[in-house]
């Protein structure tokens, strides 16, 4: 009898250790919908954005010229610039101005001046119609552009951490125009 409880000790225990053994031998294998989101790479990237619409500044005085002939001719009006523009920050933020056109230029298709210096002489070809006085007005386009610096995390979501909005010169000679009988006009970009 003794004998027979060994034996069936002997047997129980070898089976719970083999069951044992078995589970280790074996872990279960979690599958992603198991385990939580994916996993991703951790690291900063910048978005450029540009918003709103393009705005005028002038660099310059108004000037006309009459079209004495009856018909639309192309006449040439040279003005001089008395004003400097230059892109800027619009808001607080770091970073410096050259820092935002390598952004912007980098992100998006614009080209980025900082800026315009007075004294130039600048010439403008424009239609006016016949009997007609043709005005222009030398100036520059201005572009909003947000940028911001995001991080993606490593569960794959993505982080704000800060951002910068800077007012850039996207033309820097745009003529503002207008045409009519009266002594004058305002010119319109």
């Amino acid at each position: 009898m003794r004998d027979t409880l060994k034996r069936a000790m002997y047997s129980t225990t070898t089976a719970a250790a083999l069951a044992l053994g078995s589970i280790a031998l074996n872990p279960a294998t979690a599958t992603a919908a198991e385990s939580g989101a994916q996993q991703c790479d951790v690291f900063n990237f910048y978005t450029v954005k540009p918003y709103g619409k393009s705005i005028f500044k002038s660099r310059g005085p108004v000037v006309g010229k009459y079209n004495s002939s009856s018909g639309s001719s192309w006449l040439t009006i040279s003005v001089k610039t008395t004003k400097s523009r230059s892109s800027s920050w619009v808001g607080e933020g770091g970073g410096s101005v050259s820092w935002g056109i390598g952004k912007i230029e980098a992100k998006t298709s614009y080209s980025v001046t900082k800026k315009v210096s007075a004294g130039a002489t600048v010439t403008n070809r424009m239609k006016v119609d016949g009997k007609k006085r043709g005005f222009t007005q030398p100036g520059v386009l201005y572009r909003k552009f947000l940028i911001a610096k995001h991080r993606q995390n490593g569960n794959c979501s993505t982080t704000n951490l800060d951002s910068w909005t800077m007012k850039g010169i996207v033309a820097k000679l745009h003529f503002a125009e207008c045409q009519t009988k009266r002594p004058s006009c305002k010119p319109k970009p």
